[in-house]
C-alpha cells in the first residue's frame, strides 16, 4: 500500500495495473487509470480512464470519463464522457457531452445532459 501512495504522490496519477483486483471501491482526487478490475464504487473528481483490459463492477462518478473497457453500474460524469469502440457498458449513463463510438456496446438508459448556450431559445425554429 505504501508504494501505491508514494507512486500517486510522485506522478500525480493513480494506476490500477492489468491483473490487479481492487475490492471495496476507490475515491481519488487525481486522474485514475484502470487496466485491472475494481469491485465497488469508483469516484474521481478529475479523469477516469478505463483501458481495454480494465473492468469496473460498481457505480462510477467522475469529472471526465474515457472507456475502452467494461463497466457494470450507474455512470455519472460531470463533464465529457467518451465510450470508445470495443467498450461495454451495462447500466445508466449521465454525462454532457456524451460521445459513443459506433462499435461500443451499450445496454443502458442514457441521459445526455444539455447545457444551453446563452443564445439558445425555446423557439422551435432555433432547434434546426
Amino acid at each position: 500500500m505504501l508504494k501505491l501512495i508514494s507512486f500517486i504522490r510522485k506522478h500525480g496519477n493513480c494506476y490500477i495495473p492489468r491483473g490487479a483486483v481492487v475490492h471495496g471501491g476507490m475515491d481519488v482526487s487525481v486522474p485514475l487509470y484502470v487496466y485491472g478490475t475494481i469491485y465497488g464504487e469508483v469516484k474521481a473528481s478529475t479523469l477516469i480512464y478505463l483501458g481495454n483490459t480494465g473492468s469496473i463492477i460498481g457505480n462510477v462518478s467522475a469529472g471526465k470519463l474515457i472507456v475502452d473497457g467494461n463497466i457494470q453500474g450507474e455512470i455519472i460524469v460531470a463533464g465529457k464522457a467518451k465510450i470508445r469502440n470495443g467498450a461495454t457498458i451495462t447500466g445508466n449513463i449521465s454525462a454532457s457531452p456524451l460521445i459513443i463510438d459506433n462499435q461500443a456496446h451499450i445496454d443502458a438508459k442514457i441521459n445526455a445532459i444539455s447545457h444551453p448556450s446563452p443564445d439558445d431559445t425555446d423557439q422551435p425554429s432555433s432547434w434546426i
